[in-house]
């Protein structure tokens, strides 16, 4: 495993992003974590992996 690579996030998305994934482990009902997890990394939090990054420049051409 690589090492991770350190990103640092206001305070504030941060402890939005750890509410919302801990309300995610609470709920039992959910029929995709994952795809949760991506959304509430992506849409709450702005934290997208860089492989992303070709399919938004792709966008504004």
């Amino acid at each position: 495993m690589q090492a991770p690579t350190y990103t640092y996030i206001t305070d504030t998305t941060y402890h939005t992003l750890n509410d919302e994934l801990a309300h995610l482990i609470a709920m039992s009902f959910v029929h995709d974590p994952e795809t949760e997890v991506i959304r509430i990394l992506g849409e709450v939090g702005g934290v997208w992996p860089q492989s992303v990054m070709d399919d938004v420049e792709a966008q504004k051409s």
